[in-house]
């Protein structure tokens, strides 16, 4: 294990709203993630106006914070220019960080905004050293891993970042996702509102019947993960070279931000200092858990994951439910819980089904309150329901106060102007830790009848509108007297030191919007593969019609002599490697490929896309890389031996069908390919079937060979499937 040196560990914490995001800040977070209201990758969390986020700029720089972007979304051609338009305001806004995960719009940031670093959203599936290579073509600053690595698979990961400067961030504190994330599809199957454009509906979370079930009330959580919890292992990661720790949750509330942050600020502290860390601190527990497991990092994927319901854990049970009067309003209890006046309260059915949310806004009598729902009923409210407070810490009131009072204190400026006619205006323009000196592009010329005074330099300077600056004083004495300058030169000269005072370097007038370059086909050569999981059988022959068979490679590769082998061995089969391979599994996968004949491949992993780059082999982006616009496409063409795509199954022909490839490179369609809508490295198997092992072994990746079915409540049916060297996959 490569020692790492003494370095300094960024907290990143969620912002979801301003209040958040000033809770985060408060609590001492030195980073801040955040998104406007489209194109990140929560929409259902309030996010913030273009306004909110300057403001939050300079709170966040009076207490040596920062503020992070997320535009961690699939984006579609039409919707570049919007993206641009926005980024050039979140750039004047002064956030210098964005987090991504469409590789088209990784390139044009880096390519039209040089100055902002972009760092890799987990949606990317960042997981073995040759994804990080390929990232780091791009200029990828920092990478957030997938959350189903341990901690002995992180650390050779740092290394691999660290030696192409680049910094590693892991996901401490929050919500798991049971599929590998950017590796999901099963909202958009459901209902279309995809996870990769920040529309998750959360189906891992719901009920599902399993087979031969007579009712629903046998229905399970079979997908569902305990939360995130890795407080205990600061130090391991530390030592493993992880430089930021992360906590998730964008659509929590600011209690939730605070308490978590203020933890984990007390945790990285002690460690800091070379203190001893703690195991455990009440503040996480006090707010929103499904309970918690460190499965992941300690390398101990299996049962004790899962949790039977998302209910809250940190609830507080009060009374069962005695009576409720929908017209009237009224809820009565099965026990006095002298309840103060516009308690929240939430309503669970007995299997631990989130009925609602609501306020008892005053007491009726002794077991009775006036009730009142908030949002959507989510069913009935019957006898014997379970009703729960939520513990907020005692201090909420004290954090509001906090946060309400942060405010941007504005930097004042003062200013000294000079010159005389036949001379350019000189404004030095000076900030407590900065200054600029600006030449006017026209020269000062005689009035004709109102000449230029403090007064009428002043009422042009002072437009200072929502910039972070407010002008202390004004220097005039070396103004000439009866000199005149167009007002529009004045302004140039105030924005153009807004600018400079603010690190914008970029010059708004001269922003386009980069179109399409004219090397770019929109009629592409279309090109058709057959698919197909195994050497054995018809399949390698095609179905007729298409005589281009595609491979699909196992996660685990084992026999990496005999399967180059069988490849070399027939021409018509193309290679295709999955999406994820980690460890020892891309290794493996970069030995076959290496001893693989010349023949192009398909990859769904970029790592996969890298070694084939740096071997001069020719290589084929696969579906798994989610690939729904033009520009990602160009992106890909400057990757040497890139030679054709699979454009996104997530979405319809009418969606991506206006995407350009390079010439040279061909449009791919797939045959016979039903691609999982969700990758796990989870055993489902066990949680419905009963496999007898509590935890995953070394057998299981290879040897498990089983399959399942389950439906959802709908009654849309799903097939579970583990194949040998694959790991669990869900169907539609």
């Amino acid at each position: 294990m490569r020692e790492h040196t003494k370095r300094t560990i960024e907290l990143l914490a969620p912002g979801g709203d301003a209040d958040c995001v000033k809770a985060a800040i408060s609590a001492g977070a030195d980073a801040v993630y955040c998104g406007l209201g489209s194109f990140n990758a929560r929409q259902r969390a309030s996010n913030l106006s273009l306004e909110e986020l300057q403001d939050l700029v300079a709170i966040a720089a009076q207490h040596g914070s920062k503020l992070y972007l997320t535009l961690n979304t699939l984006v579609f051609d039409h919707e570049i220019p919007e993206i641009l338009t926005m980024l050039e305001g979140v750039y004047k806004a002064g956030v210098r960080v964005i987090i991504v995960q469409d590789l088209g719009l990784l390139h044009l940031i880096k390519s039209n905004f040089p100055e902002i670093e972009v760092h890799a959203s987990t949606q990317l599936t960042t997981h073995n050293e040759g994804q990080i290579a390929f990232l780091s073509r791009f200029g990828v600053a920092q990478i957030n891993l997938s959350r189903e690595l341990s901690v002995k698979e992180i650390q050779p990961l740092c290394d691999a970042a660290h030696d192409v400067r680049m910094r590693v961030e892991v996901f401490v504190h929050g919500a798991f996702c049971i599929s590998f994330s950017g590796q999901c599809y099963m909202s958009s199957n459901l209902c279309g509102k995809s996870g990769n454009r920040g529309a998750c509906v959360q189906p891992c979370r719901r009920l599902y019947s399993l087979p031969h079930a007579k009712d629903r009330a046998s229905a399970k959580a079979i997908f569902n993960l305990k939360d995130n919890f890795v407080f205990a292992e600061a130090d391991k990661l530390y030592n493993a070279g992880v430089d930021s720790f992360k906590i998730e949750g964008r659509i929590k509330k600011f209690p939730y931000v605070y308490n978590v942050t203020s933890a984990w600020r007390d945790q990285i502290d002690a460690l800091k200092d070379g203190r001893e860390i703690r195991n455990d601190d009440n503040r996480l527990s006090a707010v929103f858990n499904r309970k918690f497991t460190s499965g992941y990092i300690d390398g101990a994927i299996g049962a004790d994951m899962f949790i039977d319901s998302s209910r809250d854990q940190s609830l507080k049970h009060i009374a069962n439910v005695a009576g409720y009067w929908a017209d009237k309003k009224v809820l009565t209890l099965d026990t006095d819980a002298n309840l103060e006046p516009d308690t929240e309260v939430l309503i669970y059915s007995p299997d631990f089904t989130f009925i609602c949310k609501g306020v008892c806004t005053k007491k009726l009598r002794p077991f009775e309150y006036q009730f009142v729902i908030e949002h959507k009923l989510k069913g009935l409210i019957c006898d014997g329901y379970q009703v729960f407070t939520q513990e907020i810490s005692d201090d909420a009131d004290r954090i509001k106060a906090i946060i309400d009072a942060m405010h941007p204190v504005k930097i004042p400026l003062t200013i000294q102007v000079s010159g005389t006619v036949g001379e350019p205006l000189k404004a030095v323009f000076k900030s407590p830790d900065d200054a600029v000196t600006l030449l006017s592009q026209l020269p000062l010329s005689e009035a004709s009848n109102r000449p230029l005074d403090k007064d009428g330099v002043l009422a042009q300077f002072s437009r200072l509108g929502t910039t972070q600056f407010t002008i202390e004083s004004l220097d005039v004495t070396e103004l000439g007297i009866n000199c005149f300058i167009p007002q529009k030169e004045l302004n140039r000269l105030r924005c153009a030191a807004v600018d400079k005072l603010s690190g914008n370097t970029i010059d708004a007038s001269q922003f386009a919007i980069p179109l399409i370059s004219q090397d770019m086909s929109q009629k592409p050569n279309v090109r058709k593969a057959f698919v197909v999981d195994t050497l054995t059988g018809s399949g390698l022959q095609g179905d007729g019609k298409c005589n281009i068979v595609a491979l699909i490679l196992p996660n685990s590769i084992e026999n990496v002599d005999f399967l180059a082998a069988s490849i070399n061995g027939s021409r018509s089969v193309i290679p295709f490697f999955s999406s994820i391979l980690i460890g020892l599994d891309f290794t493996n996968a970069v030995a076959l490929l290496e001893k693989l004949d010349r023949r192009m491949i398909i990859t769904d992993n970029t790592g996969i896309a890298d070694v084939a780059s740096r071997t001069g082999r020719k290589w084929i982006a696969g579906p798994g890389f989610n690939i729904i616009n033009s520009y990602a496409v160009k992106a890909l063409a400057t990757v040497s031996g890139f030679c054709g795509v699979f454009l996104s199954s997530e979405f319809s022909k009418d969606e991506v069908g206006q995407v350009q490839v390079p010439s040279g490179v061909d449009l791919w369609q797939a045959l016979n390919y039903k691609k999982p809508i969700m990758t796990t490295r989870q055993c489902l198997i066990r949680n419905i079937s009963g496999c007898v092992k509590k935890q995953c072994d070394k057998q299981c990746l290879p040897k498990c060979n089983r399959s399942a079915t389950v439906t959802n409540t709908q009654g849309k049916q799903f097939t579970i499937v583990k194949k040998p060297g694959f790991y669990t996959v869900v169907l539609s």
